[in-house]
């Protein structure tokens, strides 16, 4: 009888994750931009989260505010945002502590907010512009 030959079995092939407990967010360091792409208006930004009050800044055509921070440990760092300009306003979530949200919209760690005419826009993993959502109106 002869005897049976062996092949190594290949150990790669499942796809490599993460460990259970290893959160994507936490410890990383992030970057959010606000664009101000409106031409001819002035616009209002503040942003906050729970432990930080960014403060107003009034941003000319073209001009930029932008913060950088590292995530916390139980991955509950939020930011917080109103941007208001003559025609409308928006509030809503800048980064969110969720993998989800980061891996989707935040290309290389950055997320990058845009207001237009129109409305706001971000840039998806890809870095791409996606619109985000309508303005409420002032008038």
């Amino acid at each position: 009888m002869a005897k049976e030959k062996k092949f190594p079995k290949n150990k790669n092939t499942k796809p490599k994750l993460p460990p259970p407990n290893d959160p994507i967010v936490s410890f990383e360091k992030f970057r959010v931009e606000i664009h101000n792409n409106l031409h001819i208006y002035l616009l209002d930004s503040h942003c906050y989260s729970k432990d930080n009050d960014l403060g107003l800044h009034v941003l000319f055509p073209n001009e930029q505010q932008n913060w950088s921070f590292k995530g916390n440990w139980v991955d509950t760092t939020d930011f917080h945002c109103r941007l208001e300009w003559e025609e409308g306003c928006l509030e809503f979530d800048s980064f969110v502590s969720d993998p989800d949200f980061v891996i989707n919209n935040c290309c290389n760690k950055t997320c990058i907010w845009s207001a237009r005419q129109d409305g706001v826009y971000l840039n998806d993993a890809s870095g791409k512009e996606t619109f985000f959502d309508y303005w409420d109106m002032l008038r």
